[in-house]
């Protein structure tokens, strides 16, 4: 038998067959060092390339790669702020008991996505809640905040809790905080599963050895702690590093791994920051877009440093160019509105109590 093949019968007597990369003449050392950068966490490597099924079980899912890449992925200039015209939405998890948690997110001109701002507090009434959450730096820009959908549904109704007014009829969640001045939150009609999330999230941070994440956190140096830390963080997500430095696989017994698979699951357990990414994240976020008169700037500067002159007598077709190529504001035809539109449709059908998503 050729060296990485092996060979096994089941009890039906069937043949199989495992194929490791070593049988491959060309899989060497210097194949598993450049392969092994590409996974974030030895478990996956494990799991996937070594074949070992119990690899993963119980392990920390995103602590790793946040130890050894933290300088790439987490931005702790305390001067660090986005630019203008950076794309600015937001991710929001209701919390009564557990805490409310809500991150506000710039997308930039690449795509990239910098969590930057965070309200993340345990213990409250939304009417407590709303009065701090808009004081958040560019609270008026997050447009739109994706909300957990359960917030929407008519089964989850409570009466109106305002110090000094009569009990009214009970409204459901986002109604209330609507009723606060909250206008923007939609419902998240994605993909709700934590494996998803994390798969998602891990696509952002691959192979860092060679690129630039995709996903990057704002917390100054000196705010993170190993625990959490209530409040409100105008340019910071301490408590969102927090959890996700703690998000655990689910760990199976023993008894459990004779018969299954180490689990993909996701220990349910201090995820709200982590569910506020996870709604916004997998909602297929868009890039910022630069407006038309800073394009015709850019391209008239560059054109300007290599000839003046010939950028004078170009400046015109740049302006043509640039207008023409500028997206019809009705958003009838260009792909990049669509995720607006299904926002919108959301939007009015969750005021008019319709959740068809179930």
């Amino acid at each position: 038998m050729r060296d990485g093949v092996t060979t096994r019968r089941t009890k039906g007597a069937i043949c199989v067959l495992r194929f490791h990369y070593s049988c491959h003449p060309d899989r060497d050392l210097k194949w598993v060092e450049t392969e092994r950068r590409k996974y974030t966490s030895q478990a996956d490597w494990d799991r996937e390339q070594e074949i070992i099924d119990e690899a993963g079980g119980g392990e920390l899912v995103f602590a790793e790669i946040l130890t050894k890449y933290w300088r790439k992925i987490v931005i702790e200039d305390p001067n660090w702020r986005p630019d203008y015209e950076f794309k600015c939405e937001g991710g929001f998890d209701h919390g009564k008991a557990n805490p409310a948690a809500l991150l506000r997110a710039y997308h930039d001109f690449d795509g990239a996505i910098i969590y930057a701002g965070e309200y993340y507090q345990p213990g409250r009434e939304i009417w407590q809640h709303v009065p701090v959450m808009t004081q958040m730096k560019d609270f008026s820009r997050m447009d739109p905040i994706i909300a957990d959908r359960s917030i929407f549904d008519a089964e989850n109704q409570q009466q109106s809790q305002t110090p000094g007014h009569a009990a009214e009829r009970a409204k459901t969640l986002s109604d209330l905080y609507e009723e606060g001045g909250i206008e923007n939150m939609i419902p998240f009609g994605g993909d709700r599963s934590d494996v998803s999330f994390v798969r998602r999230l891990h696509q952002h941070w691959a192979d860092l050895e060679n690129r630039e994440p995709t996903v990057k956190i704002v917390c100054p140096k000196g705010m993170y702690a190993e625990q959490p830390v209530p409040g409100l963080y105008h340019w910071g997500c301490p408590n969102l590093l927090w959890e996700l430095m703690n998000t655990r696989h689910v760990k199976l017994t023993a008894q459990q791994l004779l018969f299954r698979n180490a689990s993909e699951a996701i220990v349910d357990k201090d995820n709200h920051a982590r569910d506020a990414m996870k709604y916004h994240l997998m909602s297929y976020p868009e890039p910022g877009v630069k407006s038309v008169d800073r394009r015709i700037a850019e391209r008239y500067t560059a054109a300007a440093k290599k000839d003046p002159t010939a950028a004078v007598l170009q400046y015109q077709q740049i302006v043509a160019e640039e207008q023409e190529a500028e997206p019809d504001p009705r958003g009838v035809y260009y792909g990049r509105n669509l995720r607006r539109r299904i926002q919108e449709a959301l939007r009015k059908r969750a005021q008019a109590g319709d959740f068809g998503w179930r």
